[in-house]
């Protein structure tokens, strides 16, 4: 989301991007020659967190239009994944002091900090520089980097000075929390999901401080950029396709995605594509249930994903007991993925909750009709209707087997009627998922904040 966001933003502002540098980064990177301190040279360091500042650094890159500020440090240098790392409550704290320090030299006018791993940016913003404006994007309120006090006392010390006090939340320190009380504006990455997060269970405990901020909390949907995901020129695919020649295109892409898993070729059978972090969220005991239950539908399933074990446990037994019904690619591949939304006939997305959501937006740029439960961003832009010059896709009651059941029904029935399953693909390969509309709307956001 970042990605595209700010090379869209890139074209009306300046934009810098801050980003940890993990060995994992293959990309090769042409550096400007540029270097900047990750803390001030005449800022004692006592403490651990400013050690390791004094021995970090940033290097400046641009691409398309937008700085890049890669954050050199042993914090970062010997991880291959940024999250979900044992010490990431104290890694991303020294970096969110970083990005500060690195705001500051830049002299902003905004610091735009994402999630929970950001968040104290605009904390130690208001501890120490509380002039400078601070903008919070809430991408998944599930996380919202919550931890033990007594690991997190290290904040109390230089160069952080915070009151850990103001960090408390259900007895643990929320880094989340703390950044949605003080940033001058907060956003959220669609107005469904702004919506859902005022209330509880989907607030996760934080409802009813997101409440108190109604007044500068905006829901803005993800956009994507369409010259990267465009089936007319993505080189990742099989074959290229536009909206002319849609029906031979995916029949090739399909052909060649079978033909690669050595998979049996029955092109008379709908492909359903999932791409997906396998977790509880995304709701995928709701889809083995209704697998199961609709089990006489000749949908073909192709999956790629990892995640929470019993999932890929439950997937790995259908893809070998369901009669060639179900395949199952443990792992991620971007390019694997392009080719599953080019090849497939629909695309579903389960999700119990879902902020955003970016594959339903893919889906419909490649021409695969989404199946997506009504909830958070998925609502916002997949349209069921029977008015069938604005459908775009299939809605569901997420956690519903029959509900998802029934929309499958519904799906095979528009597949079987050829024309009308050909006009709503074309129709959806047409519609505008660009940054165009956010990008004014978070500029506007900024120009407020700024001139308070």
């Amino acid at each position: 989301m970042l990605s595209s966001l700010s090379v869209a933003q890139a074209k009306l502002i300046d934009v810098s991007v801050a980003i940890p540098n993990i060995s994992s980064i293959k990309e090769k990177i042409s550096y400007t020659g540029i270097v900047y301190s990750a803390i001030s040279e005449t800022e004692p360091a006592y403490s651990t967190a400013s050690k390791i500042l004094k021995n970090s650094r940033f290097r400046e890159a641009e691409f398309n239009g937008v700085k890049l500020y890669f954050f050199e440090s042993a914090l970062f240098d010997k991880i291959s994944n940024i999250y979900a790392n044992s010490d990431e409550h104290f890694h991303f704290a020294v970096f969110s002091y970083a990005c500060y320090h690195l705001a500051k030299v830049l002299q902003v006018d905004v610091i735009h900090s994402h999630d929970w791993h950001t968040a104290l940016t605009n904390v130690i913003v208001k501890n120490l520089s509380p002039k400078l404006k601070t903008c919070f994007t809430i991408h998944n309120l599930a996380y919202q980097g919550d931890h033990p006090e007594e690991i997190c006392g290290f904040l109390r010390q230089d160069p952080f000075f915070l009151n850990i006090n103001n960090l408390f939340h259900i007895n643990k320190m929320n880094y989340m929390k703390s950044a949605i009380e003080v940033s001058d504006h907060i956003t959220t990455v669609s107005p469904g999901y702004r919506d859902e997060v005022l209330n509880e269970p989907t607030g996760f405990f934080l409802s009813w401080l997101l409440k108190k901020r109604t007044d500068s909390f905006s829901g803005i949907l993800n956009g994507i950029n369409e010259d990267e995901w465009n089936p007319s020129q993505d080189k990742k695919i099989y074959s290229n396709y536009e909206t002319e020649d849609l029906e031979i295109g995916k029949k090739e892409n399909k052909t060649s995605l079978y033909e690669e898993f050595d998979l049996k070729i029955d092109l008379q059978r709908p492909l359903i594509g999932i791409v997906s972090r396998l977790s509880f969220q995304k709701g995928f005991s709701t889809f083995l249930n209704s697998f199961r239950q609709k089990f006489n539908l000749p949908f073909y399933y192709f999956i790629l994903g990892t995640g929470e074990k019993d999932l890929e446990d439950s997937f790995f037994y259908e893809s070998h007991n369901s009669s060639e019904r179900l395949f199952f690619f443990k792992g991620f591949s971007e390019t694997l993925a392009r080719k599953v939304e080019a090849a497939s006939d629909f695309f579903l997305m389960p999700s119990l909750f879902e902020p955003c959501g970016l594959n339903q937006l893919y889906s419909q740029r490649y021409g695969s009709i989404p199946i997506v439960s009504r909830v958070g961003g998925l609502k916002d832009s997949v349209i069921e209707t029977w008015e069938e010059d604005k459908q775009t896709g299939f809605l569901f009651e997420a956690g519903l087997d029959h509900s998802l059941n029934f929309a499958l029904d519904r799906a095979f029935n528009l597949f079987q009627n050829k024309e009308k399953f050909s006009l709503i693909r074309k129709r959806i390969m047409s519609l505008d998922w660009s940054w165009k509309k956010g990008v004014e709307e978070y500029n506007q956001i900024y120009k407020r904040i700024v001139s308070f």
